[in-house]
């Protein structure tokens, strides 16, 4: 099947009838901008062969329908079979669907869509079309889209011999099928089967698992209860033994009384130790008061000789201070002075510029004035070249004056042409005859209107014109030609032309002269006047002035000046600072060393006088060894504390540990009792037995069941390993297709395809295989429209002719994989038919092909 042409009514956009015409074999394009149609083209043809007629447009999934309201009708013009095939539709009122064939109605209403249907296998049971028709932006297969899979398993098994052998066909789709079956009764993904025969063994399992667990469990706390009773009750009679009770109370006794008198001899050693510490610190009071009063001493007679020298630094600094000062103020006069006469230099450099601009100013006014003149008599000019430029007909009166002229004399030409003539030859003694009173002879005379003829004796004869009445367009014209004379105010076609050649004339000289009034007053003449005026010299303008060289050389000299008084000032202000600073730092240091003195001398005299600290010191001293004998005497004959401590602790843990011992026995001896009453009154060890002989049954149930799954499972992989080795032939139909076509883009490449889904799952280029999934938007698109190439081309090995449609399928490729692409397309176009619907219409200039568009069908009045 071959589409031809394709006519659209009523269709979304297409309110009034439109044809795309000459669609040929090859490559075909219909490139338009966006919301031209072409979506609307690509879904109109799929309606045709594939929508009922008698589905209605009221129904949510019929878009054709546009929004203003209407009966969308698609007319399709298709060849099959050496046969010229046209497929009318229309859905909604008067709905219909016929079949012609070269030129006559072979099929209406029900058998017309069994005659469409019979044209193409529709896409629900895996015909081609949802294959090679690409919608815009769904370039890549659908790997979930059942209609084309089913497309492409039909097509593949159609063309390959073996899939119909065990390892290949429909037999071994019977086998993985009962294995997978068989296995999936017992298992899923996740495990086992919910409520399947291995997930109750399973179940039966871990519930005898853990009630045998559970029973163990009880059975062994009942001999370990048992056990530790035993231990318990041996443990509790020691521990309550008269003789041992005895001895652990003397025990404590002894230690407690040990302690007692240990801590006693602490006491009185830690008094004497005391004694110790304040004779100590007696003879250290006195000692640092001795040496204070001698560095306190010599502190004073110190500071009375720094207080000298400070003195004397403080005036020195003073008086060069005061020095330094009175040379700041020289400084600053003279700096004063030589900023006065930098004032004047500067004053003179002014005078000198302002005279240089004065004679700058006096030539551009006598520039400005003569502009002035030039522009006043422009002025004047321009009212009568104004009016002249408005006098006269424009080009529009004249157009309409010479298309008017142009009329009337057609008119008059086409009324000569159309009137009758007539002449009268007169017979000899015959009356004269007069037409329109005028005598009639034998020389021929138009008659362009209705005219009399009197024929005396006999009446009138009237001559009838044709209809058209070619004297009517001759009087129209005239008129028309009068108004449009009158409209320019002239009384000929001449006289209207030369006024309108005088008209343009005066606007070119009003437009020349508006330009020289523009560029010699840009502002206006009132503008020009003012800056005339503003350029005018001051009337207190000096005479003289000295010349800018000699004026600028003075001030030049004059800063130097300046910044030499300034560079003298400065430093005499930083040496006065520096004097000032000076003066103030020996000012303080000898306040500063007064205060000390005064301060030392006043600490000195507070201090005790020497003879009577000389004997307090012995009398502290004597003390001092008197006491740490006490103390040395205590501490040898010292018990050890804490070894009596530590006995004494020891002692009373025992006795408490052992209160607690016995206590926690009794305690757990009534909680074991109780124990073992419970459970031997239970039968645990008989149940115990009984379940763990259902447990071993249901292990061996499970562990069969489980072999089973894995017998099935390596089944699966032998079964799917064959069936895999019989697909790498099964795809060799359409790799032989699709290899020349990929190494146009990757010389060398090679596809790889899954033999579940159907699709290129891997491209192998460079020795490196790569997933489809990681490559660019742009390559996946490629590959996507040139397996779609392929199969086209297996259809057509076949005979069955399909069209391949790409409404804007190349949106992601570069410039550089497009020109490839473009090779792709023309080098499979030798036996298919390729339809390339796209906006960009740059990018396809250089596609070739048949170029196609929408031409809107006129009516035939």
């Amino acid at each position: 099947m071959k589409i031809r042409a394709v006519t659209l009514n009523d269709v979304r956009q297409f309110t009034r009838p439109v044809r795309v015409d000459g669609i040929g074999d090859g490559v075909n394009v219909l490139s338009a901008p966006n919301e031209s149609g072409k979506s609307t083209l690509f879904e109109a043809i799929q309606y045709a062969l594939f929508v009922k007629h008698t589905t209605r447009p009221t129904n949510k999934s019929f878009t054709l329908t546009p929004d203003v309201g209407g009966n969308p009708e698609v007319t399709l013009e298709i060849e099959q079979d050496g046969a010229r095939l046209e497929i009318r539709k229309r859905w909604g009122r008067q709905a219909h669907a016929e079949v012609w064939r070269n030129g006559a109605l072979v099929a209406k209403a029900d058998e017309a869509e069994a005659r469409i249907a019979a044209l193409t296998t529709p896409p629900e049971k895996g015909g081609p079309t949802g294959l090679l028709w690409v919608r815009q932006g769904l370039t890549e297969f659908a790997e979930k889209d059942a209609q084309e899979k089913s497309s492409r398993a039909n097509l593949l098994s159609s063309v390959t011999d073996e899939i119909e052998t065990m390892t290949g066909g429909k037999r071994m789709d019977r086998a993985l099928a009962r294995a997978r079956e068989d296995r999936d009764r017992l298992v899923t993904t996740r495990g086992a089967k919910a409520g399947g025969p291995l997930d109750t063994a399973e179940k039966e399992v871990a519930a005898l698992s853990s009630e045998a667990e559970a029973l163990s469990a009880r059975a062994a706390r009942l001999r370990e209860a048992l056990e530790a009773r035993r231990a318990k009750r041996r443990s509790l009679q020691a521990l309550t033994e008269p003789d041992e009770v005895a001895l652990r109370k003397q025990r404590l006794e002894q230690a407690q009384a040990a302690f007692e008198a240990a801590d006693r001899h602490a006491a009185q050693l830690q008094m004497a130790e005391q004694r110790l510490q304040n004779a100590a610190l007696t003879c250290r009071t006195l000692e640092d008061q001795r040496a204070g009063r001698e560095k306190t001493e010599a502190q004073v007679a110190q500071l009375a000789r720094a207080l000298d020298e400070a003195g004397a630094r403080a005036d020195a600094a003073q008086a060069k201070a005061a020095a330094a000062e009175a040379t700041l103020t020289e400084a600053g006069k003279a700096e004063q002075a030589a900023r006065a006469d930098l004032q004047r230099a500067e004053a003179q450099v002014q005078a000198a510029q302002d005279a240089l601009i004065r004679q700058e100013n006096d030539r551009r006014r006598a520039a400005l004035e003569a502009d002035l003149a030039q522009a006043e008599a422009l002025a004047k000019r321009l009212p009568d070249l104004r009016k002249a430029a408005e006098t006269g007909p424009d080009a529009a009166q004249l157009d309409a004056i010479d298309k008017a002229a142009r009329e009337l004399a057609v008119a008059q030409d086409l009324a000569e042409a159309a009137a009758p003539r007539i002449a009268f030859d007169a017979a000899p003694g015959a009356p004269d005859l007069h037409l329109d009173g005028t005598p009639l002879g034998p020389e021929p005379r138009s008659v362009a209107r209705d005219t009399a003829l009197d024929l005396p004796g006999l009446g009138r004869l009237r001559i009838l014109p044709a209809s058209g009445d070619p004297g009517a367009r001759v009087a129209r014209a005239r008129a028309a030609l009068a108004a449009a004379l009158q409209r320019a105010g002239a009384e000929a076609a001449e006289g209207a032309r030369a006024a309108a050649r005088a008209r343009i004339e005066a606007g070119q000289s009003l437009r020349a002269a508006s330009d020289d009034l523009r560029r010699l007053a840009p502002e206006g003449i009132d503008a020009l006047k003012a800056e005339i005026a503003r350029l005018a010299p001051a009337d207190d303008a000096p005479a003289d002035a000295p010349s800018l060289p000699e004026a600028q050389a003075a001030r030049d000299t004059a800063r130097r000046a300046e910044a030499a008084s300034q560079i003298a000032t400065e430093g005499a202000r930083t040496a006065r600072d520096h004097a000032r600073e000076a003066a103030i730092g020996a000012r303080h240091d000898r306040d500063s060393l007064a205060r000390r003195l005064e301060e030392a001398r006043a600490h000195l005299a507070t201090l005790p006088e020497g003879t009577g600290m000389d004997d307090a010191l012995e009398a502290a001293r004597a003390a001092l060894s008197e006491a740490r004998t006490a103390r040395d005497a205590l501490r040898d004959a010292a018990p050890d504390l804490d070894a009596s401590r530590a006995a004494l602790a020891r002692a009373q843990s025992v006795m408490r540990g052992t209160e607690e011992e016995a206590n926690a026995l009794q305690r757990e001896l009534a909680a074991l009792d109780a124990t073992v009453g419970t459970l031997s009154g239970e039968g645990i060890e008989e149940t115990l037995a009984d379940t763990q002989a259902r447990l071993g049954r249901a292990e061996r149930m499970r562990d069969a069941l489980r072999h089973e799954v894995d017998v099935l499972n390596a089944l699966l992989g032998a079964l799917e390993e064959a069936q895999s080795s019989a697909r790498d032939r099964y795809f060799e139909p359409v790799l032989a297709e699709l290899r020349p076509m990929l190494r146009l883009l990757w010389p060398g490449a090679e596809l790889r395809f899954d033999g579940d889904s159907l699709l290129p799952v891997e491209l192998i280029r460079d020795g490196r295989a790569e997933a489809i999934g990681t490559l660019s938007g742009g390559t996946r698109e490629q590959i996507a429209l040139l397996v779609r190439l392929a199969f086209a081309r297996l259809l057509a090995r076949q005979g069955q002719h399909a069209p391949v449609i790409l409404d804007d399928a190349l949106v992601f490729t570069d410039d550089e994989r497009m020109e490839a692409m473009f090779d792709a397309l023309h080098a499979q176009a030798g036996d298919l038919q390729i339809l390339v619907l796209s906006c960009r219409n740059r990018a396809l200039r250089q596609l070739g092909g048949t170029k196609l568009g929408f031409e809107e069908i006129v009516p035939v009045a």
